[in-house]
């Protein structure tokens, strides 16, 4: 996709994954889609594309710019970075033993969605709680 000669590595529509924008918030990749580009300039006046990024099962109030570098293409080994930055932030919260507004929403969604091979080695060993906002990992399974 091309506008004025300039090339975009995603397009309009595409289900990408993209990193929480707020970065004082957990380093996590959600599922989310392209739903507009713009082009934008970078801190030394180049072009660079902007994408509006809709969260998938996120209000529309949600929804946020973001530069080329914090999407990535939904791919196998992106969904297995996923996952790994999802148990990451899962256990740091355990070990900081937060309270109240501590969810991460979609991370849920992404521990319980695994591949069916991990899926059967994992579905014994370990289950998905949650008591309140916190989410507790039975039989440490991270």
């Amino acid at each position: 996709m091309t506008s004025r000669g300039m090339k975009f590595k995603f397009h309009k529509g595409e289900r990408v994954l993209c990193f929480e924008p707020d970065p004082t918030k957990a380093k996590v990749l959600y599922d989310a889609k392209i739903v507009d580009i713009v082009i934008g300039k970078d801190e030394k006046g180049r072009k660079v594309p902007e994408y509006l990024i809709h969260f998938n099962g996120w209000n529309r109030s949600w929804d946020r710019w973001a530069a080329e570098d914090h999407v990535l293409r939904d791919t196998d080994e992106n969904r297995r970075l996923q996952r790994k930055l999802a148990r990451k932030a899962v256990a740091r919260m355990r070990r900081k033993g937060k309270k109240g507004r501590c969810r991460l929403p979609g991370v849920d969604s992404v521990l319980k969605l695994l591949p069916t091979e991990e899926n059967e080695k994992t579905s014994e060993k370990c289950k998905l709680a949650y008591r309140g906002c916190l989410c507790h990992l039975i039989k440490n399974c991270i």
